[in-house]
């Protein structure tokens, strides 16, 4: 009986008793036991019937015989046809299951099993084990040896139960045994001990810097089995590291340390880092996880010192803006900064711009000296200053003084820099200019520069710059003073332009004045007359002229002559432009426009919206004629008049005034009109044929109106001539000449059908048949038929209508259908080439033979000779056609040649061959009837036979046969291979008395043959080529083949 594997049980310290659960399983202390001999003994009876009745036999047989130790089975299968293999084996299978079944029964043969096998259990714990055996004897015993503690709670037939309590040994491995009738047996159960880690550490994470590496440690105490043990480091949900422990073979519990080594990155920070760890003992014990106290990863960046941003130097009580930034920190908010100056600490404000941190202050020291300025920046464990030296100091302006400040040109003067006390000491001092040009320089105090005054001097600036050096930073500071200098009055062009330009009726002052110190008094004079240089006055023409001006002060005076143009805007009078202008085409004119004004006006005309050029002749055309609109301008103004130009030209007529060509109708009232264009306006008159026509006077329109008129302008000028031409329309015509009423047409040929219409315009000319419409006119061809339509020409004045009948006739024509370019026929047959043609009139048709003087037209008896190709010619009144076609004539075979390639007799081992040849249409195969023998090949479509080494077994006779679809053909010879002369004499005699004997007999029979039909002799070749010998086989009755003659090579 089956026994399913049981569930194993995890035994834990401090329990009683295990538990598991078992299905389908006998309690413990049930054996597991054989089937019993009856029961054996029904199972191979119940296989056997399935045996015999040919069902499952190999299954069964294979079963049967694996327990029975019995021969395989043989494949017997499902059907009958199979059982008479099935059943000696089934018998012979029966006849060992009994004997197997009876002595089975008197064998020992016993198991020892232990449950569970693979037992878990927790150091210290206790579990049961259940020794079982399938022995049946009553006084079969066992036990559990082992160096365990253990009690023995439970036993029975066959089976013990044991506890084992207090299991401190890490792989013990007890041995379950039992003796049965004198064998004994045994098992062992393999118990795995385990311990849980108390606790998993995970060693301090100090403060990382960025991109340094450091070690992650984990530690796990006292735990086993390590084999069974997986350790995993992880940061947040990313897991850093994962350590197996698969090779470690010691059973026995131990500390676990696992190291995983980090760089340290930002993106680290306050992220929880964790150790956890899984002792799988499944699946016969349970999984086991715990963790480590996460820990948070803080990561600090700092890589770059304090950067300091102040001046050097400083004035005593002077404010400078301090400034200490960070560059790359992480985390920015977290640094810490201390500002000092001179020993004391600065407030500063805060400011964080990313990874970089930014603090700012303002210092204002009391005193001289150096001084250090100290930033100092801490995060973390990390700290980092940076420290400048500020040189404070006390710089008072120079005093600049001039000797004497005020005085004539051409005297001296003495200029005198100097500085008070500095801290530090160490000054130079300049005397420079206004424009940065040094005039005096020295260490040596103060500082003196001597000058002898002019006049460009009077006003001058001087500086006293005094510059102090302090380390790399240079101090500047500077003071000014300016020199009087008295001088004689002077006009030059700046202060009294000699030339004024003013326009008239503005308000202007005469500019003129004198450089002198003290300043002098202009006065100007013209035509003895004193102008105000200070009035403004209104200017007019009256104004311009040369005026004669002076200067004067106590020092002296100066005279200068200035000259005033005035300007005024552009005037177009009639005198310099006409306002009306005449001009002929053809000549060189030029647009007389001139204005007034100074400057020069610059005089431009327009006309519709063009520009003209006023001062370039031009060769006049009628396009110049019109009004113009003339612009004189300058500076000052500008002035307009309108221009009109008058251009007279000879007639001009075009097909506006006179057109070329004109289009009346038939019997209306028409009048003509031909104008001319011309100036003065020409008169015209038109003629033709002689007969003069007025323009303008209405006509009753005949055809008679249609042609040419010549018309001719003429005024002062000249003439010109145009021809005008009408055209008069009318509706449609027809008649016999256009469109005759009956039409014979030959396909194919030319002329085709037209039917053509008189008027104007031209008619359209449509034709129709059965609902059918043709357009002559668009190029559509009516259909070559014999009908009758009717065509309609139209216009737009009417239409006519007319009948028209069309009788086709065609040229002869010759094609596969009426005579087919290949024919076949059978030679001695009744034949006639008739070749139809199609064509109206009905063509004749004629074909004769290439190389024939005669036609074959009639019906006669054809042979082979016939064969050729033939010229048809099919003829009618409108042609010729030609046709070729090729005729073959079939006939059956006939033998010409039946030939050996050597001298006869053949002597043995000599190779020869036989040739057969026939002649027929269509081509002819090949058969033979020859001795049997190995060494015959045939080759050459069958037509040859080839006899390698001959042998007495090449001997015979051979028959060739010659055969188409029209009959065929045979022709046989007798070999004879020979071993030596006198035996080849012997058959030769043999030979020549045989073929006397047939040959006689044939002759006989072709005379008794031949004369049955027909009296006469024949030669067998020519009868057969004959067309009397095909007749006679053709309308004859004979019992055979005439053909059917047996030849013998003599």
């Amino acid at each position: 009986m089956a026994t399913s594997s049981p569930q194993m049980p995890v035994a834990h310290a401090g329990h009683a008793r295990a538990r598991y659960q078992v299905t389908n399983a006998k309690p413990i202390g049930s054996p597991i036991s054989p089937p019993s001999a009856p029961e054996l003994i029904a199972l191979s009876l119940s296989r056997l019937k399935l045996c015999l009745l040919g069902h499952e036999a190999p299954a069964a047989a294979a079963s049967l015989a694996l327990v029975l130790s019995a021969p395989a089975a043989p494949a017997c299968g499902s059907a009958p046809r199979n059982l008479s293999l099935c059943k000696p084996f089934c018998q012979h299978l029966e006849k060992i299951l009994i004997i197997n079944a009876i002595s089975g029964a008197e064998r020992h043969v016993f198991d020892v099993t232990v449950w569970p096998q693979n037992p878990v259990v927790e150091h210290g714990g206790s579990l049961w084990l259940n020794c079982s055996t399938s022995c049946q004897e009553a006084d079969a015993r066992g036990d559990l040896e082992t160096s365990l503690i253990k009690e023995r709670r439970d036993n029975g037939t066959s089976w013990a139960a044991f506890q084992l309590v207090n299991i401190t040994e890490w792989a013990p491995a007890p041995e379950c045994f039992f003796s049965c009738d004198g064998a004994h047996k045994s098992v062992r159960a393999n118990i795995m001990v385990y311990r849980i880690p108390k606790q998993v550490a995970l060693d301090l994470v100090p403060l990382l810097e960025a991109g340094t590496v450091y070690t992650l440690t984990c530690r796990i105490p006292n735990v086993a089995p390590i084999q069974n043990l997986t350790v995993m480091l992880s940061k947040g949900k990313e897991i850093l590291h994962m350590k197996t422990f698969q090779n470690h073979t010691a059973p026995e519990a131990s500390d676990v340390v696992v190291n995983h080594t980090i760089n340290a990155q930002q993106t680290d920070h306050r992220k929880k880092v964790t150790c956890h760890t899984a002792l799988d003992l499944r699946p016969e014990g349970q999984l086991f996880e715990k963790s480590s106290v996460g820990q948070l990863l803080k990561v600090f960046a700092f890589p770059t010192d304090p950067q300091l941003q102040a001046l050097h130097s400083i004035e005593v009580h002077a404010k400078m803006p301090v400034q200490c930034d960070v560059a790359g920190v992480f985390p920015a908010e977290e640094a810490q900064f201390d500002l000092t100056f001179a020993g004391e600490s600065l407030n500063f404000s805060f400011s964080v711009f990313g990874d970089r941190v930014m603090v700012r202050a303002q210092v204002s020291p009391s005193s001289a000296g150096e001084h250090e300025l100290n930033c100092t920046v801490s995060l973390g464990p990390v700290t980092k200053s940076t420290v400048e030296t500020v040189h404070v100091y006390s710089f008072p302006e120079p005093s600049l003084e001039i000797h004497p400040s005020q005085t004539p040109e051409n005297n001296p003067v003495t200029i005198l820099c100097d500085t008070l006390a500095t801290q530090p000491p160490n000054v130079s001092l300049q005397i420079k200019n206004t424009s940065g040009t040094t005039l005096a320089s020295g260490d040596q105090l103060p500082l003196q520069l001597t000058l002898i005054a002019q006049k460009e001097d009077d006003g001058r600036e001087f500086v006293c710059e005094a510059e102090l050096v302090i380390g790399e930073d240079t101090i500047i500071k500077n003071t000014s003073a300016r020199l009087t200098v008295f001088y004689v009055p002077e006009m030059d062009e700046v202060t009294c332009p000699s030339n004024h330009t003013w326009i008239e009726g503005t308000q202007q002052i005469l500019h003129c004045m004198a450089n002198g110190n003290p300043k002098p008094s202009v006065a100007c004079t013209k035509d003895n007359i004193t102008h105000n240089v200070e009035k403004e006055k209104q200017v007019n023409r009256s104004h311009r002229g040369i005026y004669n001006c002076s200067a004067t002060n106590e020092f002296g005076s100066s005279t200068k002559t200035v000259t005033i143009q005035v300007e005024y805007g552009p005037q177009l009078g009639e005198s310099d432009c006409h306002s009306n202008q005449t001009w002929v085409e053809g000549s060189l004119q030029k647009l007389l426009c001139q204005a007034d004004g100074v400057p020069i006006p610059e005089v431009s005309c327009t006309k519709d919206g063009k520009g003209y050029d006023v001062r370039k002749r031009q060769n006049v055309t009628q396009s110049h004629a019109g009004v113009y609109h003339c612009n004189a301008t300058n500076a000052h103004g500008w002035s307009s008049k309108m221009v009109t130009i008058d251009v007279e030209y000879m007639p001009e007529m075009d097909d506006s005034s006179c057109p070329h060509n004109w289009t009346w109708i038939l019997g209306s009232e028409q009048a003509f009109t031909c104008f001319a264009m011309g100036n003065p306006v020409p008169s015209v008159e038109c003629y033709k044929d002689g007969i003069v026509y007025s323009p303008g006077v209405p006509q009753h329109v005949t055809r008679e109106h249609a042609g040419t008129y010549h018309c001719t302008a003429t005024n002062v000028h000249g003439s010109n001539m145009r021809d005008m031409s009408i055209q008069v329309e009318y509706k449609p015509e027809m008649d016999e000449s256009s469109c005759p009423s009956n039409w014979t047409l030959v396909e194919g040929a030319l002329p085709a059908f037209h039917c053509k219409a008189a008027g104007v315009p031209t008619p359209e000319v449509v034709c129709n048949n059965s609902g059918a419409i043709y357009n002559l006119n668009q190029g559509q061809e009516i259909p070559v038929h014999n009908e009758t339509f009717w065509c309609n020409a139209t216009n737009q004045h009417g239409s006519m209508a007319k009948a028209i009948t069309i009788t086709v006739e065609t040229k002869p024509q010759l094609d596969e259908s009426s005579c087919p370019s290949n024919q076949t026929w059978l030679e001695g047959t009744l034949q006639s080439l008739v070749c139809k043609a199609s064509g109206t009139p009905t063509p004749f048709v004629l074909c004769t033979k290439e190389g024939a003087a005669a036609d074959f037209q009639r019906q006669q008896n054809v042979s082979r000779n016939d064969s050729g190709i033939y010229q048809c010619k099919a003829t009618n009144s409108h042609g010729t056609e030609r046709w070729t076609v090729a005729v073959q004539v079939e006939y059956r075979p006939v033998i010409s040649l039946l030939a050996v390639s050597a001298s006869l007799p053949i002597r043995r081992g000599e190779n020869f061959t036989i040739t057969c040849h026939a002649d027929g249409s269509p081509a002819v195969s090949y058969t033979w009837r020859a001795p049997q023998a190995s060494n015959i090949n045939y080759a050459g479509n069958n037509s040859t036979v080839t006899i390698t080494r001959a042998g007495g077994q090449n001997s015979g006779v051979y028959e060739c046969t010659a055969s188409n679809k029209h009959g065929q053909h045979l022709s046989q010879m007798e070999i004879h291979v020979e071993d030596h002369w006198l035996y080849i004499i012997v058959i030769a005699a043999t030979a020549g008395a045989t073929m006397l004997v047939l040959g006689g007999m044939a002759g006989v029979i072709y005379y008794l043959k031949s004369t049955a039909c027909k009296k006469g002799e024949y030669n067998v070749r020519d009868a057969e080529n004959s067309t009397e010998a095909t007749c006679l086989n053709c309308e004859r009755p004979c019992d055979g083949d005439i053909y059917g003659i047996q030849l013998t090579r003599t």
